[in-house]
């Protein structure tokens, strides 16, 4: 009893320890949790919330009741995420977007519209009929029919486009309009989207975006009631009757046409549009261009590309690919980055690094490979050598813009700067444009409130930037000596663009490939005087009351609720023996700690016998962003299970190369890991050979000669007996190396190698080395689109698995395809392998050969065989 008691408070320290310096606010619909020093954010935050709430819950028809947001301080991260299942919880980042991230989730007011977006989420997919409701309740488990839904992220998008033209990824036509458009040709279909293929540049967009246009599609055309009735009618585990009967889906039933339909006359609608195109003088497919600069007689341009490779291996290739003015390339290197400037003979990067769960940014100058400056910034630029930052405090909610001469403090978040002749211009996240002279300590504010794209640049008397007008996204000018707006290019889709003379490159789609992709274009510059834009406030906040709490308390309350009782009852046949169990599970408010309680009863049930015995399992794992801790134990048998991994870095040794170092250990009985796949929902895996395990592995990830590669060295001591695991006779036996490595030769060809061994038996090392090239990159989708086949290609490798059969010590081949099936990617694969010792016969001797039909997760490595045959050569 001592013992269990001792652990308890143990695990209770552990728990509390995490949130010694964490408070809360308690608002009339929420209750807020903020770490020290961010009582005004969560005062604003609370505020802007309970002030946004009714509205959003108008958008959907449900009301969640109370919930929890939680601020943490992740560093330079844009993010936040909701979990309906468990304590109904919005999680924001306190960091807005920088440079072109701002562009592609345009958000004039960072809280505001991430609390809208997130708390759509939490109204959408907690939203169940009486009966789902009551399901829940006895089940033990909350059924959110809307989980499964297919407007996961259109509800969320379209919410957070509806109340002001600047914000929300809706209102800028690039990521929407635009990007429909140029794919017109080849356009998505709706599981396509929901696969999102990770060598498809659009990305994300496809799952966010593609699903938002359709929906807002429904809503313009339907109206917002009939959406709303939709959704109310599929927030039910029950099936419709009418479906199948009278109606083909549900959609006919609430729309009047078939989904199929629907999607077609969306697609049809997009036909409407027309942007006007320059000369295409460099195509970029299945790329994405960041960036776009005049640098003399060259242009620099910023991409990132994608192909098979990315699929096979996670790797992409970010490239600054230097242009001559008629689009040949001249040159390029590999470069990563969020912002890139130019002085002098020297480039500098802007650039994400994440250390111990922690975000920064990072500037360096990379014709040195120097790190030059590190923290908060958002923004900075390079001029005559001297350095200009922009730092974010996101306690203060303020800017701190520093440089040769320069302290400055802007109660706003600057997005992008520039620097030039003495001036500095400030893009900030409400699109506002400020411009600082460094002489005089004038200012002067571009008072245009549209929405603008990620860059703005001094140029000639004045600046240039892009604007959103409508469908569009147009160049414009402006002349700080007349204090007046030119438009610089008619009904365009820009990115970003320069000026060299009269011509005007600019960024955008291209209409060819299978993806689309990107290009630069020419035009000549067109100049036609326009007026400013003004906008009403879209929201007037007024204060809500709040109270502060008990942290501590309510954190006990949280953990102390279970949050499943999931009842299951099993019947063995063979021993008859009736078993019962609960699996109740309890969480910390950040569903990031879980424990598991599950009491196990075991019935004899006879004529002549009635006989119950009791048995407990308990299970404790917490998960950070830079550790994992399991424990597991099970009465009265004392079975066992402690598993943890600690992850150490990333430090940065270049802006293209990263090192992460991992320590794991597993400890456990014999039979525990079927008790933890039955009796809780969670389970943690670190690498394992034997009972007991100590490992340290070695990542790094970076670029040689422009290709993507990954090294991971794991070394691992494992024993089935713990007091063996450290004998000094015994270490050889006991220590087994495993490596991997991973690299992109081109954007369609890759190569990988697999080794393991024990240091007692090196001559018994397993090893796999192969090199698959992509042969077509035609996709289709097959029953129904149950099935989507994407890459296929020739895997060539040379091989020695673990397991002692014929395949030993052999080369292999085999014809892949890349599938899409259920949420899963699979590699089905036809080959054969041919062993060494079968090669190497003299000649006139008998071969044998092995045919198999595979299944793999990669196209890497001889797969699982489904099916294999022997064939043999007959010999003279």
């Amino acid at each position: 009893m001592k013992r269990w008691i001792a652990l308890g408070l143990f695990f209770m320290i552990v728990f509390l320890s995490n949130y010694m310096f964490s408070w809360i606010l308690q608002f009339e619909h929420c209750d807020v949790l903020f770490p020290e020093g961010y009582e005004e954010t969560a005062k604003l935050v609370g505020k802007i919330f309970e002030n946004v709430r009714q509205q959003v819950i108008e958008l959907i028809g449900n009301d969640p009741g109370r919930i929890t947001i939680i601020l943490q301080d992740k560093g330079t991260v844009s993010n936040g995420f909701t979990n309906p299942l468990f304590h109904r919880t919005i999680t924001l980042y306190m960091w807005p977007p920088e440079s072109w991230i701002s562009f592609e989730l345009p958000l004039e007011d960072w809280y505001t519209y991430l609390i809208i977006h997130e708390f759509t989420h939490m109204v959408h997919l907690t939203y169940q009929d009486e009966f789902t409701q009551l399901v829940s309740i006895l089940m033990g488990f909350p059924y959110l029919p809307q989980m499964n839904g297919p407007f996961g992220e259109g509800t969320t998008v379209f919410a957070e486009s509806a109340f002001s033209k600047n914000s929300g990824r809706l209102n800028n036509p690039y990521v929407s309009d635009g990007l429909y458009y140029y794919t017109i040709q080849n356009f998505p279909s709706f599981t396509y989207k929901e696969i999102m293929p990770p060598d498809d540049f659009r990305g994300g967009q496809l799952y966010y975006n593609f699903t938002a246009g359709f929906y807002k599609y429904l809503v313009d055309t339907y109206g917002i009631e009939k959406m709303k009735r939709y959704i109310a009618l599929t927030s039910t585990i029950l099936p419709d009757v009418e479906i199948g009967l009278k109606y083909r889906d549900i959609f006919e039933k609430v729309f009047g046409k078939p989904f199929d339909e629907l999607y077609t006359d969306w697609i049809r609608s997009l036909m409407k549009l027309n942007y006007s195109e320059g000369d295409l003088i460099y195509k970029a497919p299945n790329a994405k261009i960041y960036k776009l600069d005049l640098l003399g007689e060259k242009l620099g341009v910023y991409c990132v590309e994608f192909g098979p490779a990315t699929s096979y291996i996670g790797s992409v290739n970010p490239r600054l690919v230097f242009l001559s003015k008629d689009g040949k390339e001249q040159g390029s290197k590999t470069v990563i980055a969020l912002d890139i400037k130019y002085d002098k003979d020297k480039t500098y990067v802007l650039t994400k690094a994440e250390n111990f769960g922690k975000y920064e940014n990072q500037i360096w100058e990379i014709t040195s490979n120097k790190l030059i400056a590190k923290g908060n910034i958002s923004a900075f630029d390079v001029d005559d050598g001297y350095l200009y930052i922009a730092q974010y405090d996101a306690k203060k909610m303020k800017t701190r813009v520093s440089g040769q001469g320069l302290e400055l403090s802007i109660e706003k978040y600057i997005t992008y700067m520039d620097v030039d002749n003495g001036k500095l211009a400030m893009l900030t996240s409400d699109y506002e444009i400020i411009v600082y002279d460094l002489v005089t300590k004038n200012t002067v504010v571009l008072e245009d409130d549209a929405m603008k794209g990620p860059y703005v640049r001094f140029w000639g008397n004045g600046l240039l930037f892009t604007r959103v007008d409508g469908k569009y996204v147009n160049p414009y000018y402006y002349d700080l000596a007349e204090g007046k707006l030119y438009k610089l290019g008619e009904n365009l889709l820009v990115y970003d663009f320069v000026i060299d003379k009269d011509e005007l490159y600019y960024v955008s789609y291209i209409p060819y490939s299978v993806n689309t992709g990107t290009g630069v274009y020419k035009i000549r510059a067109q100049k036609e005087e326009v007026s400013l834009v003004r906008y009403e406030p879209v929201f007037k906040f007024q204060d809500k009351k709040y109270q502060y709490g008990s942290e501590i308390s309510f954190r006990i309350q949280k953990m102390t609720k279970p949050l499943t009782w999931i009842p299951i009852y099993e019947y063995d046949i063979e021993n008859d023996i009736h078993r019962g169990y609960i699996i109740f599970t309890f969480a910390n408010i950040e569903n990031d700690t879980f424990l598991v309680l599950t009491p196990v009863f075991d019935f004899i049930l006879t004529d002549t016998l009635f006989d119950m015995t009791y048995s407990q399992y308990m299970s404790w794992l917490t998960m950070k962003d830079n550790y994992q801790l399991s424990a597991s134990y099970y009465y009265p048998t004392n079975d066992y299970s402690l598993t943890g991994m600690l992850r150490l870095g990333g430090f940065a040794l270049s802006p293209i190369t990263d090192v992460y170092g991992y320590l794991t250990f597993s400890f456990k009985t014999k039979d525990i890991g079927l008790f933890d796949s039955v009796f809780s929902l969670f389970t943690a895996n670190v690498p394992v050979v034997y009972l007991n395990n100590i490992g340290f592995g070695l990542l790094v990830s970076s670029y040689a000669f422009g290709m993507p590669y990954n090294v991971q060295v794991f070394g691992l001591l494992s024993n089935d007996k713990l007091e063996d695991l450290f004998d000094p006779e015994k270490i050889k036996s006991n220590f087994f190396i495993a490596g991997l490595v991973d690299i992109a030769l081109t954007k369609s060809t890759t190569f990988e190698g697999k080794v393991a061994l024990n240091l007692n038996q090196p001559e018994k090392a397993s090893y796999d080395m192969s090199i698959a090239s992509t042969l077509f990159t035609d996709n289709a989708f097959l029953f129904r689109n149950a099935i989507y086949l994407r890459n296929s290609g020739i895997t060539l490798g040379v091989t020695n698995p673990s397991v002692e059969t014929i395949l030993q010590h052999g080369i292999y081949t085999h014809f892949f395809v890349e599938m899409y099936m259920q949420g899963l990617k699979l590699y089905p694969s036809v080959g054969i392998f041919a062993p060494f010792s079968e090669l190497t016969k003299p000649v006139g001797e008998n071969q044998e050969f092995l045919f198999y039909i595979g299944l793999n997760s990669s196209p890497h490595g001889l797969p699982l065989s489904l099916f294999s045959l022997s064939l043999q050569t007959e010999g003279y």
